[in-house]
């Protein structure tokens, strides 16, 4: 299908909607999808957020294949009767799904047929209930194995209507009943059959399956009039003001019609609509505080295939999970990853686009769009994300020339990002030239929780002679002035404006460090700009820029060149050398003229036209009463990723340690944290192969633990203590955007044995405990002890649930997908029949037999011979597996 979006109505602002065209006509495969659901977009959109439940309806005997409409597994199907009525004589009344299902006769045995798995019929209240009294000894709601039951349960089969019973046995198939009873009763039914295979499955399959045909999902959001009542619930808030709120920025008229709309149609939500100001300052973001909301993202203005009206529905977006109902900055590069391995393409397109909409109207991608995030990010990955993302359009039906204008709106975006926020002040350090994370807002963050900061503020009420409660009041109302602890929040914001949010590596200094984490991101933009530009662009990369109040970004832009004229663009960065980009907030991201100028290109052949020769690759402009125009070139990107590559070699290589580091702009002083985010440089390919080949064996030798990649090392995070607590993204945890980074860039620069062992390491730590603790999917991991009973601040989100794990975490779940396509088969074989990662690799850390030879994947040999050992090694390794499990 080709998504060729119609040109907006002139009523309606094109900076404020993305316009999706619906094909008129549907196969039957999506009349299906569209069957009792009311679906008013695009059908791909339409088939990603509403998936048939194929895997669920598979297990219960009552899914419809979608090719010939035949059903699958016929004799399984699921039953919703009541104990009155199962064995209900011929005279009496029964239900339309009792007389559907003809009941099999039970034969003198039910043994096992060799090939096809035992079927159990199973009433489900009862079940549930007899299970959890007998195996739950801890009263969680959940089967693990830190319960002491017998962990053995009958099941009657479904050939003897449940007379004959059969024992399933251990806590991986008894939690899995467990899951798939809660399941069933979330469809109403009081009966089912249930494969037998459901409960003994592969976990590898297993937990695959569910990431993608329900985690997924559960995760996704929209903020529409369908979706509000859920986005709008904010547990951290904590103000006395507790009305749900949505906030609208000053250019979005069309959002702030529809939202006033909604507000009006639904009363019940009781729902604030409030317009932004055109300028958003530090202290406005602040006077909010007593009042958060939600910051509107984009919408989209379809058409109902049936109804043929236009509709507006909300952009869709992945959250990370449990108490988040925002869309977060850096998760969502993890999580479009994770979408993009899955299939859900337009789900990814779709977050993509919002963070378009806040470069735009927020001037940043933010930490998440709620209203006390507006002066804070997260770091930045957009470039690749576009990159990954534009690579499945074609697999959606994108023509050339829309994905020309798809991709020429998500750059303008970066382009503006990487030069307004990460390129200019507070961000840019003028003397090393590097960035730091460096929020502007002030005073106390007030998502955290009431005594988060009363160890800090406690001192401060004591010297002032008042109670705490007071002194709090009168700092936050400005009725006290404190510089050192207005420094004390000023790095407190950057720690969670850089997502490792807490640490000891950034304690009271976070706002002064150039972390290398940061600065090989800001890399990365530079080096896939300039690569986009000549291979995508045709050599240069055309936007437009708003002049802005009183000529403001265009007189800031004249001086901005002038530097770059007089000094070249290495000498201008740095050393106080006069670089100031904050022109860049004018850049207009939703553009429609750029956007068919590059549509045009595409379907004529003509280029952009460019008005004047570069010098020395630096900018070329032109201008009108409104606007000006500029022309970037390939040559300026690559010139600012050489900058950047020799200061992060100045100041954060240590060839001695053989490691990147931080720098402490401030004391102007390497740090000594020993962080995992080095290998962040493998992944943006900024460090030479020289230094790859000293700091992997280093990395490995510090990082490198049981489960996985630690955070950084016990030495570094230094003694804990009652006065001195665990810190999150220190040792021992290890988290997914850690390990997501450091395969590809460990494979970037020849180490592919290497990074198959941490991601089998990784994976390892995952399945282990999804198989043993019901089904868990946390945020993180203490990657040394093997567990997510986590003592630490924020606790581990996605911990505590009840019978069935709904939706994972975000970025766990796309590292399991993404880790999947790490491993070999081999590799395969053993993480699902639970090897631990001592048992398959030796002390050098390659793979192993049992014998101790070096083990090499049988697949790999072309001969009949190779192929017919493979053969009977897999069968026999997946016998043992099943056994195993």
């Amino acid at each position: 299908m080709s998504p060729h979006p119609p040109q907006p109505s002139p009523l309606v602002p094109a900076t404020s909607v993305t316009t999706i065209h619906v094909e008129p006509r549907f196969t039957s495969r999506r009349d299906q999808l569209l069957k009792d659901v009311k679906k008013v977009e695009n059908i791909h959109i339409e088939e990603e957020l509403n998936y048939d439940d194929r895997d669920h309806s598979r297990a219960h005997g009552h899914w419809t294949a979608p090719d010939d409409g035949k059903k699958g597994l016929q004799r399984n199907r699921t039953l919703s009767i009541s104990h009155s009525n199962m064995y209900a004589t011929k005279d009496q009344s029964r239900t339309d799904e009792e007389k559907d299902f003809k009941r099999r006769r039970r034969g003198s045995h039910d043994e096992k047929v060799v090939g096809k798995a035992r079927k159990f019929l199973i009433d489900v209240e009862e079940t549930q209930r007899m299970i959890l009294a007998q195996e739950d000894t801890d009263g969680d709601f959940q089967i693990t194995v830190q319960d002491s039951g017998p962990k053995s349960f009958q099941l009657g089969t479904a050939n003897s209507s449940g007379y004959r019973k059969y024992e399933i046995r251990g806590t991986y198939m008894l939690s899995n009943l467990l899951q798939e009873l809660a399941l069933a009763s979330d469809y109403g039914r009081k009966f089912i059959v249930l494969d037998e295979d459901r409960l003994n499955e592969n976990p590898l399959d297993r937990l695959s399956r569910l990431i993608k045909f329900h985690f997924w999902d559960g995760l996704t959001r929209r903020i529409d009039a369908e979706g509000l009542e859920i986005i709008c619930n904010d547990p951290k808030n904590r103000s006395a003001d507790q009305r749900p709120r949505v906030y609208v920025p000053y250019h979005d008229a069309l959002a702030m019609e529809y939202y006033t709309e909604v507000a009006q149609a639904r009363p019940h939500l009781n729902l604030d609509i409030v317009r932004l100001p055109e300028i958003i300052t530090p202290r406005y973001v602040k006077s909010l505080n007593g009042h958060p909301g939600i910051l509107s993202l984009g919408l989209r203005k379809t058409t109902d295939p049936r109804t043929k009206k236009p509709v507006i529905r909300g952009t869709p977006f992945v959250v990370p999970g449990g108490r988040f109902n925002e869309m977060y900055g850096w998760d969502s590069y993890f999580e479009a990853l994770g979408l993009l391995v899955d299939g859900r393409v337009e789900l990814a397109r779709g977050m993509v686009e919002n963070f378009n909409y806040e470069i735009e109207h927020y001037g940043k991608i933010l930490n998440a769009n709620r209203s006390y995030y507006l002066t804070r990010s997260q770091p930045p990955f957009l470039t690749d994300m576009i990159h990954q993302v534009g690579l499945k359009l074609p697999e959606k039906g994108w023509k050339a020339a829309e994905s020309k204008a798809w991709h020429a709106q998500g750059y303008r975006a970066s382009v503006k990002e990487l030069l307004s926020v990460w390129m200019a002040t507070p961000r840019l350090d003028a003397k090393s030239g590097l960035c730091k994370f460096h929020p502007e807002g002030i005073g106390m963050p007030p998502e955290t929780e009431a005594s988060h900061f009363n160890h800090i503020l406690e001192p401060y009420a004591e010297r002032l002679g008042v109670p705490l409660e007071e002194y709090m009041r009168m700092y936050n109302e400005d009725e006290i002035h404190e510089p050192e602890l207005d420094q004390y929040f000023v790095h407190d914001r950057a720690v969670r404006e850089s997502g490792h949010d807490t640490t000891y590596r950034y304690e009271k200094r976070c706002a002064n460090l150039a972390t290398i984490d940061l600065n090989s991101l800001v890399y990365k933009y530079d080096i896939d700009l300039a690569r986009v530009l000549k291979e995508e662009f045709g050599g240069s990369f055309k936007l437009r820029v708003r002049r802005g109040p009183d000529d403001t970004f265009y007189d800031r832009f004249l001086d901005w060149m002038k530097v770059l004229k007089e000094k070249g663009v290495e000498s201008s960065i740095g050393d106080e050398g006069g670089w100031e980009s904050g022109w860049a907030k004018g850049i207009m991201v939703f553009d429609d003229q750029m956007d068919q100028e590059y549509r045009e290109w595409v379907e004529s052949g003509t280029p952009v036209a460019v008005p004047q020769q570069s010098d020395n690759g630096l900018p070329v402009y032109t201008v009108d009463d409104t606007h000006f125009t500029v022309f970037f070139f390939p040559e300026f990107f690559t010139q600012l990723a050489t900058r950047m590559q020799v200061l992060i070699n100045k100041y954060l290589w240590n060839p001695q340690q053989k490691l990147f580091y931080d720098y402490d702009c401030a004391e102007q002083e390497m740090s000594q944290y020993e962080t995992v985010t080095c290998l962040w440089a493998l992944w943006a390919g900024l460090a030479t192969q020289e230094q790859a080949d000293a700091m992997v064996p280093r990395s490995l030798e510090l990082f490198e633990v049981f489960g996985g990649l630690v955070s950084g090392t016990e030495e570094s995070r230094g003694r804990i203590g009652l006065d001195r607590p665990n810190r999150q993204w220190d040792y021992p945890y290890g988290w997914a955007p850690h390990q997501i980074l450091a395969w590809p860039g460990l494979v970037k620069y020849g180490f592919v044995e290497e990074a198959r062992r941490v991601a089998y390491r990784w994976m390892y730590t995952i399945t282990k405990s999804f198989v043993d603790f019901n089904g868990v999917v946390p945020e993180k991991f203490d990657v040394v002890s093997m567990t997510h009973k986590v003592e630490v601040e924020y606790g581990n989100v996605g911990a505590d649930f009840r019978f069935v794990v709904r939706e994972g975490f975000g970025w766990m779940n796309a590292s399991f997908q993404l880790g999947m396509g790490h491993l070999t088969k081999g590799m395969k074989r053993a993480l699902g029949t639970l090897t631990p990662p001592e048992q398959l690799f030796d002390k050098h850390g390659h793979m192993m037999r049992g014998n101790g030879e070096q083990l090499a994947d049988p697949t790999q040999d072309g001969s009949p011979i190779a192929k017919a050992a493979a053969s009977v090694v897999n069968a026999v390794t997946d016998a043992v597996a099943a056994l195993r499990v």
